[in-house]
C-alpha cells in the first residue's frame, strides 16, 4: 500500500492516537473510507476525520484507489 490510497475500514473498528492527556479512542459505527498515511507491520496509520492509528487486519486497500483500471 502506498501513502494516499483510499482504504476501507468496516464497522466496529477500535481506532486510536495519543493526545496530551493520554488516548483517546474510536469504535466506527458504520463503515467509513480513510486515506493511509503510513504503516508499520502491525498498525496502520490512517486519515479518517482525523489522523487515527488502526490495525492492519482491520483495514482493506479499495480497489482501483488511483483511478488504475
Amino acid at each position: 500500500m502506498q501513502q494516499g490510497d483510499l482504504v476501507h475500514i468496516p464497522q466496529g473498528v477500535e481506532m486510536w492516537h495519543e493526545t496530551e492527556k493520554g488516548m483517546k479512542m474510536l469504535t466506527t459505527h458504520k463503515p467509513i473510507t480513510g486515506v493511509y498515511l503510513s504503516g508499520e507491520r502491525h498498525i496502520y496509520r490512517v486519515y479518517a476525520d482525523g489522523d487515527w492509528s488502526v490495525k492492519r487486519r482491520d483495514v482493506y486497500p479499495m480497489e482501483n484507489s488511483r483511478g488504475i483500471s
